[in-house]
């Protein structure tokens, strides 16, 4: 079996979210599964990891060989290609290519540009919706120009299969996109279970902190949390929170500054996997205040941490964590029962909390990216298996 993948999502992120996701379904195919993607150098970090060439390798290696009278006009034009992004179009031009030849068995686009369309000529792909987040909160995007919002009307009808990356994700696509519920099939997100952190023996933070990781904004309800965790944090003034991701911007600075608590927020930027595990791993729990997912990856991380995980119970939270999780409720006026459930979990004994980690070592189990590339695997074969069928 021979899948094409293009280099959209790789070309918009160096690291993390969905071009990992991919990049670990890519490690873990079955053999019989030969997966190509369409692009020429990279800075994916993932893709680097698995053998793919650096963005400047080649010119880099060719210009390192030895002297020649125009060396540095080549090197100064190089580097002056890079800042506009050249690589970006050659990474689209080599899959359109690829496109083109038609030596696959099915096309699956790493994000939602739809350009591939023009280059199909019928062959099935195969389209991965992770979130359906610009079409539940319209009021915060341009719903009439806003890309996703457009490609994935554009995609969803057309592709052979849609993957989504939970029920609730599923849930949505069918009822916003209005899609046949048969021809979506739902892969959840994993961790690596193989890959063991180096433990940081000093430590990072010195204070007991509660953990909170990644962006704030929108539907994050990280404003309306404030609120909630001021009482924890004036009932027990030793605890701080700990917040990774980009550093406070002035709103935050300021509703900090005026319930008087901007010592108890500090900012800190995880330099590296190792980092993050060690922040999660010596937190007093991690919290995620989200009104709304696809699926939640930082889950799974606190899990593999043995980190006790609050949850604010919406979207697909409970779907994903089931009992392996403690529940609060939080809406984005600020009402929330946060204080109260943080306060009969931090008082708790030792022994309770310890059942609440062997319940997310358990859980953590079902999450695996070889089951799911194994279930992907199955999709593909399902959707080229219907496509021979209506070409005889």
């Amino acid at each position: 079996m021979k899948v094409l993948y293009d280099s959209q999502i790789f070309d918009r992120q160096n690291f993390g979210g969905i071009s990992r996701c991919f990049s670990e379904l890519i490690n873990h195919f079955p053999p019989a599964l030969s997966p190509k993607i369409g692009l020429y150098e990279t800075n994916n970090v993932y893709l680097n990891n698995l053998g793919y060439p650096r963005k400047g390798d080649y010119y880099n290696n060719f210009i390192k060989k030895g002297e020649f009278p125009t060396k540095r006009r080549l090197f100064d034009l190089v580097n002056k290609i890079k800042k506009i992004n050249y690589w970006d179009t050659t990474n689209q031009q080599i899959s359109i290519k690829l496109i083109q030849e038609g030596d696959f068995d099915v096309f699956h686009p790493t994000y939602y540009d739809d350009y591939f369309l023009d280059y199909l000529n019928n062959k099935p792909f195969v389209l991965t919706i992770h979130d359906m987040i610009p079409e539940k909160y319209p009021q915060y995007f341009d719903t009439k120009n806003d890309f996703q919002i457009k490609k994935k009307k554009t995609l969803a009808p057309l592709a052979s299969a849609i993957i989504a990356v939970s029920n609730k994700t599923k849930e949505d696509i069918i009822n916003i996109l209005n899609i046949a519920e048969n021809k979506i099939f739902v892969i959840y997100h994993a961790t690596n279970h193989a890959i063991k952190p180096k433990i940081i023996q000093d430590k990072i933070i010195s204070y007991p902190y509660i953990l909170y990781i990644g962006e704030r904004d929108i539907y994050k309800n990280f404003i309306p949390w404030i609120k909630s965790v001021k009482t924890v944090l004036e009932r027990f003034n030793h605890i701080k929170v700990v917040c990774t991701g980009k550093p406070f911007n002035q709103k935050e600075i300021e509703y900090l500054t005026q319930l008087k608590i901007q010592d108890k927020f500090i900012h800190l930027f995880a330099k590296n996997d190792d980092e993050l595990f060690h922040l999660y791993h010596n937190a007093i729990c991690f919290v995620y205040t989200s009104e709304y997912e696809g699926f939640g990856i930082p889950i799974l991380e606190a899990y593999q941490a043995h980190c006790p995980v609050l949850l604010n119970y919406a979207s697909c939270f409970p779907e994903i964590a089931n009992e392996a999780a403690i529940y609060f409720n939080l809406n984005q006026n600020g009402d929330s029962n946060f204080a109260e459930v943080f306060e009969k979990f931090y008082l708790s004994s030792t022994n309770d909390k310890q059942q609440l980690i062997d319940k997310q070592n358990k859980r953590l189990e079902q999450y695996s990216w070889e089951k799911s590339a194994r279930d992907l695997f199955n999709v593909y074969q399902n959707v080229i298996d219907d496509y021979h069928n209506t070409r005889n």
